[in-house]
């Protein structure tokens, strides 16, 4: 999950606010929904699409059930703050993933809730990350702000 700008992967955020004792960075009320998926079922929707005779085709990838960033707030750790609502932040992703169900007989195996389990047994990795904090998240987002106007 990319960490390295505000608007990044929220997963990797949290992780890196985990594993560093701050507080995870919610923005607004944080019940936006996220349409998460583990990296195994997207890499096996790859290679299915891959080996499939469907080229040429678009499908949408995706957990086909989107959570609310407080779920996933709660399956990380409970200290938490809440930052003032972002312009671009959407209110809702959700894929559709009727087609590849369909045409490759794909669909996740792995629950938010089951990666986010595999992902804390591996901390190491996330260490390295930036941190970003209430006062990085503020300056970088004014400096955001003057991209959308």
């Amino acid at each position: 999950s990319r960490t390295t700008n505000v608007y990044g992967a929220v997963i990797g955020v949290f992780i890196k606010q985990f594993i560093s004792k701050k507080p995870l960075t919610i923005v607004g009320d944080g019940n936006q929904k996220r349409d998460f998926l583990y990296i195994s079922d997207l890499c096996e929707a790859f290679y299915k699409a891959s080996i499939s005779n469907h080229k040429n085709e678009i499908f949408n990838l995706g957990s086909g059930n989107p959570k609310k960033i407080n779920f996933l707030a709660k399956l990380i750790y409970k200290k938490k703050v809440f930052l003032p609502w972002r312009p671009g932040e959407p209110r809702k992703t959700d894929a559709n993933i009727n087609k590849i169900k369909q045409k490759l007989k794909w669909k996740p195996k792995i629950s938010l809730k089951d990666g986010i389990r595999i992902v804390l047994k591996d901390l190491d990795w996330w260490r390295k990350a930036p941190l970003w904090t209430p006062k990085k998240i503020k300056a970088a987002t004014k400096n955001w702000n003057k991209y959308l106007n």
